[in-house]
Protein backbone atom coordinates (compact mmCIF):
# COMPACT_ATOMS: atom_id res chain seq x y z
CA UNK A 1 0.00 0.00 0.00
CA UNK A 2 1.22 3.07 -0.66
CA UNK A 3 0.81 5.90 1.78
CA UNK A 4 0.69 9.72 1.09
CA UNK A 5 2.31 11.92 3.53
CA UNK A 6 1.96 15.67 4.22
CA UNK A 7 4.24 17.81 6.16
CA UNK A 8 3.96 21.64 7.25
CA UNK A 9 7.18 23.54 8.01
CA UNK A 10 8.13 26.61 9.92
CA UNK A 11 9.93 29.88 8.57
CA UNK A 12 13.36 28.72 10.83
CA UNK A 13 12.87 24.98 10.09
CA UNK A 14 11.83 22.67 8.12
CA UNK A 15 9.71 19.47 8.02
CA UNK A 16 10.25 16.23 5.87
CA UNK A 17 6.94 14.37 5.22
CA UNK A 18 7.30 11.13 7.19
CA UNK A 19 8.06 7.81 5.84
CA UNK A 20 6.34 4.86 7.30
CA UNK A 21 7.63 1.63 7.56
CA UNK A 22 5.20 -1.53 8.81
CA UNK A 23 6.72 -2.84 12.10
CA UNK A 24 4.56 -5.47 14.43
CA UNK A 25 1.45 -4.42 15.29
CA UNK A 26 1.47 -0.85 13.34
CA UNK A 27 3.51 1.26 11.73
CA UNK A 28 7.00 3.78 12.71
CA UNK A 29 6.36 6.97 10.97
CA UNK A 30 10.09 8.63 10.63
CA UNK A 31 11.25 11.98 9.47
CA UNK A 32 13.80 14.78 9.67
CA UNK A 33 13.56 18.36 10.91
CA UNK A 34 16.47 21.08 9.52
CA UNK A 35 17.12 24.19 10.26
CA UNK A 36 17.12 26.56 7.32
CA UNK A 37 19.18 29.58 8.44
CA UNK A 38 21.50 29.76 11.18
CA UNK A 39 19.27 31.40 14.15
CA UNK A 40 19.26 31.81 17.44
CA UNK A 41 16.04 30.04 18.20
CA UNK A 42 15.37 26.89 19.82
CA UNK A 43 13.98 24.28 17.58
CA UNK A 44 11.08 22.64 17.96
CA UNK A 45 9.92 20.30 20.66
CA UNK A 46 8.02 18.00 19.07
CA UNK A 47 6.12 17.04 15.61
CA UNK A 48 2.51 16.17 15.84
CA UNK A 49 1.10 13.49 13.19
CA UNK A 50 -2.16 12.97 12.16
CA UNK A 51 -3.63 10.09 10.27
CA UNK A 52 -6.04 11.83 7.76
CA UNK A 53 -8.76 9.31 6.47
CA UNK A 54 -10.46 9.32 3.12
CA UNK A 55 -12.88 12.16 3.71
CA UNK A 56 -10.65 14.46 4.87
CA UNK A 57 -11.58 14.34 8.50
CA UNK A 58 -8.81 13.39 11.61
CA UNK A 59 -9.06 10.13 12.62
CA UNK A 60 -5.99 9.79 15.51
CA UNK A 61 -3.41 12.07 16.39
CA UNK A 62 0.50 10.92 17.83
CA UNK A 63 3.46 12.63 19.14
CA UNK A 64 7.16 12.31 18.12
CA UNK A 65 9.81 14.12 20.36
CA UNK A 66 12.53 16.45 17.95
CA UNK A 67 15.79 16.53 19.14
CA UNK A 68 17.54 19.58 19.99
CA UNK A 69 19.41 21.09 17.14
CA UNK A 70 22.91 22.69 18.31
CA UNK A 71 23.47 25.70 16.15
CA UNK A 72 26.97 25.69 18.48
CA UNK A 73 27.85 22.48 16.91
CA UNK A 74 27.06 22.96 13.18
CA UNK A 75 24.17 20.58 13.45
CA UNK A 76 21.83 21.28 10.46
CA UNK A 77 19.21 18.41 11.33
CA UNK A 78 17.73 16.24 14.02
CA UNK A 79 15.17 13.38 13.28
CA UNK A 80 11.48 12.39 14.93
CA UNK A 81 10.20 8.62 15.19
CA UNK A 82 6.58 7.47 16.38
CA UNK A 83 5.17 3.94 16.66
CA UNK A 84 1.76 3.86 16.33
CA UNK A 85 -0.76 1.14 15.91
CA UNK A 86 -3.00 2.67 13.24
CA UNK A 87 -4.64 0.66 10.46
CA UNK A 88 -4.75 2.63 7.25
CA UNK A 89 -6.27 1.87 3.67
CA UNK A 90 -5.73 3.00 0.38
CA UNK A 91 -6.94 6.83 0.37
CA UNK A 92 -5.87 7.52 3.55
CA UNK A 93 -3.16 9.95 4.53
CA UNK A 94 -0.40 11.17 7.35
CA UNK A 95 -0.21 14.61 7.76
CA UNK A 96 2.68 16.46 9.87
CA UNK A 97 3.07 19.73 11.50
CA UNK A 98 5.05 21.00 14.40
CA UNK A 99 3.26 20.46 17.67
CA UNK A 100 1.69 23.65 18.75
CA UNK A 101 -0.94 21.90 20.48
CA UNK A 102 -3.80 22.25 17.68
CA UNK A 103 -4.10 20.37 14.28
CA UNK A 104 -2.04 20.34 11.49
CA UNK A 105 -2.93 22.94 8.91
CA UNK A 106 -5.58 21.68 6.64
CA UNK A 107 -4.12 22.55 3.33
CA UNK A 108 -0.28 20.99 3.42
CA UNK A 109 1.32 20.21 0.06
CA UNK A 110 2.10 16.90 -0.61
CA UNK A 111 5.78 17.04 0.52
CA UNK A 112 8.16 18.18 2.73
CA UNK A 113 8.67 22.31 2.76
CA UNK A 114 11.89 21.90 1.98
CA UNK A 115 13.67 18.28 0.73
CA UNK A 116 15.20 17.02 3.81
CA UNK A 117 17.47 14.22 3.50
CA UNK A 118 15.71 10.81 4.24
CA UNK A 119 16.75 10.31 8.27
CA UNK A 120 16.76 6.12 6.73
CA UNK A 121 18.23 6.26 3.51
CA UNK A 122 20.22 3.27 2.82
CA UNK A 123 22.96 3.35 0.06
Amino acid sequence: MDIQTQASGSPYFSLGAPVAYKVENGMELAGRVCRRVRTTLLSPSGVRLEHIGVSGDRLQTAHASVGAIYRSADQACTRYVARVAWTMVDGEAVRACFDRGKACPINSPVKAVIAAPSPLARP
